[in-house]
């Protein structure tokens, strides 16, 4: 395969190529649902390889009417050597407009023009005289779909060589709910114009029109399948012979199954190299038995059970089927799933930075899916109410360090000074500490003049006052003497890094409760939207300590990819 000679996935490979080859198969990438000028589906952003990006961004549309023009002028020569000549002519243009806006790798790469030999810009015309060639092993009629395949990878990363994505994670599953999956999409097969049901407007413009989406199914070929017929990239419900008046139903829902059983066919095929499942299905021509399915289904005498004839779904309530069998039920396995990743940055290494930039991405999720679900019509059910989180003991030497906490308030107690330091000082909280005889002599300390937070009888005093007025048991006299006695007569180190310990220990600690909290709701028997409400909450406030802390990170770099391009 090229992809392991240019280090690109083979998919963007086919794109770029079927380009170069033919030009008439940039049709195939337009989006018919705009008017005016043609605009494309398929973005330079959805490809992982960053050269091939910006040769598809400097081809699209430019690049393929100068390789037209060149051909028309001189119909004898060569199209591989004159695609070449032209992207390389184009890719020149696009690095020196960047260059001007301030690009480094794109002035880079435009130095490189002016050595006497240039290995980048000879290894991307060489590179590019190849892929243009007929030889090239890829069909330019299917540049759709290799088109689809990227764009659907760009969104569902795998760590597997050239698998595009995992539609859905399995679940409870059984196939009455495989039946109702294929009603609604056998319903939007017989009408497309029944998908205007799943429409809505979302607050993001990065989010999808529709509120049903392929994660919500539990079976990942229904999931690849509503992905393929409505929110995915050129979807089958946009191609014209689906809205075409001439042709019959049959004729339309026909058109439209082509198109689908195709993707998953490429699907699977961009996926077998790293999924023996895959190569199983193209082998067993499972999806040819899907085609045959989703024509069954899409027919006007469809019923879920061929053993009980009187049932018959109405098509036209497609989407309260969708809401009440697929929506609904998905939605405690996905937010189990956000509550999971949150347990695992939160027990991990990752900094603080990381640890808040997951939560609040775990909380836009949240708010995404809760737009979803409220405009999609759903029969609201009674308000139910979550049980406490039953109390996990996960290891408390890792998320508390009672010395590292003594060390800290004796540090304080000789010099209470240090909490009007910036750093980790500053933004210690009582909460920091987990032991109550710790947590009451910090809050003391904070309530006290300096001097006196050095004098351990009014000390201790403030202490026991604050705990009573808190309706906390009394303190241990003998722990408060102990932490007294010790601060006249042991020196300890600055609390600046044990008050960073600190700190983290508490992001991680509320990260894990929060996680506890909603994995423990997740499992009961709720309201999906009173479920989506109660995790908010909790993760909003584990958000609001890795925030707090935040100053205490120190975030990764994001790394900028400084090679142009791989070339042969």
């Amino acid at each position: 395969m090229n992809n392991e000679q240019y280090g690109a996935p083979q998919h963007e490979l086919n794109v770029l190529s079927s380009l170069l080859r033919d030009g008439s198969a940039a049709y195939q990438l337009v989006d018919w649902n705009r008017g005016g000028e043609p605009q494309y589906w398929l973005r330079p952003d959805h490809f992982k390889t960053p050269w091939i990006g910006d040769a598809y961004e400097a081809l699209l549309p430019d690049g393929l009417t100068d390789i037209e023009q060149q051909l028309q002028a001189h119909p004898g020569d060569n199209r591989a050597q004159v695609a070449a000549n032209a992207l390389t002519a184009r890719m020149m243009t696009l690095y020196q407009q960047r260059a001007a806006a301030g690009d480094a790798n794109a002035q880079w790469a435009v130095n490189q023009a002016y050595y006497t030999y240039s290995e980048f810009w000879a290894g991307l015309h060489s590179t590019f005289h190849q892929m243009a060639q007929p030889t090239w092993p890829s069909n330019p009629a299917h540049a759709r779909h290799d088109a689809y395949v990227t764009a659907r990878a760009a969104q569902h990363p795998s760590t597997t060589e050239n698998v595009p994505f995992e539609m859905a994670r399995p679940r409870g599953y059984d196939n009455d709910a495989r039946a109702r999956e294929l009603a609604v999409i056998g319903a939007i097969l017989n009408d497309p114009e029944r998908a205007h049901q799943f429409r809505y407007f979302p607050q993001s413009p990065d989010a999808s029109p529709y509120w049903l989406q392929p994660q919500d199914f539990g079976d990942p070929a229904t999931a690849e399948i509503w992905d393929a017929l409505v929110t995915g990239p050129d979807p089958a419900i946009a191609l014209p012979a689906a809205t075409d008046p001439n042709l019959t139903p049959e004729q339309r829902s026909a058109a439209m199954i082509q198109h689908i059983t195709t993707r998953l066919t490429y699907n699977d095929h961009h996926r077998s190299t790293g999924d023996p499942a895959a190569k199983d299905r193209l082998d067993a021509n499972v999806n040819e038995s899907i085609g045959a399915w989703l024509a069954y289904a899409s027919s006007s005498d469809f019923r879920p059970d061929p053993n009980a004839p009187d049932f018959r779904p109405n098509p036209d309530h497609a989407a309260r089927y969708a809401v009440t069998f697929i929506l609904e039920p998905s939605i405690p396995a996905a937010v189990e799933d956000l509550a999971g990743r949150v347990r695992h940055y939160g027990l991990s290494d990752a900094s603080l930075g990381q640890i808040g930039l997951e939560l609040s991405t775990t909380q836009y999720a949240l708010d995404q899916l809760a737009e979803r679900l409220d405009n999609a019509p759903r029969i609201l059910a009674p308000d139910q109410t979550a049980k406490p989180a039953p109390e996990q003991s996960e290891g408390q030497p890792s998320y508390t360090s009672l010395p590292t906490e003594r060390r800290v308030l004796l540090s304080l107690m000789q010099d209470p000074s240090q909490l009007h330091q910036d750093g980790p000082n500053r933004s210690l909280a009582e909460q920091d500490f987990t032991q109550p005889e710790h947590r009451y002599l910090f809050k003391a300390i904070q309530t006290l003049p300096p001097d006196a937070a050095q004098d351990r009888w009014l000390l201790n005093n403030q202490a026991q006052q604050l705990a009573r007025y808190d309706g906390a048991p009394p303190l241990d006299s003998q722990e408060l003497d102990n932490i007294g006695l010790a601060a006249r007569t042991v020196k300890v180190a600055p609390a600046d890094q044990g008050a960073s310990h600190l700190v983290t220990m508490t992001v991680r600690r509320t990260a894990r409760d929060a996680s506890t909290a909603v994995q423990a709701a997740a499992q009961e028997t709720l309201d999906p939207r009173a479920l989506i409400d109660q995790s908010r909450e909790q993760f909003q406030q584990a958000t609001r300590e890795a925030l707090r802390y935040h100053e205490q990170s120190v975030p990764e770099p994001t790394p900028y990819n400084t090679q142009q391009a791989n070339v042969a």
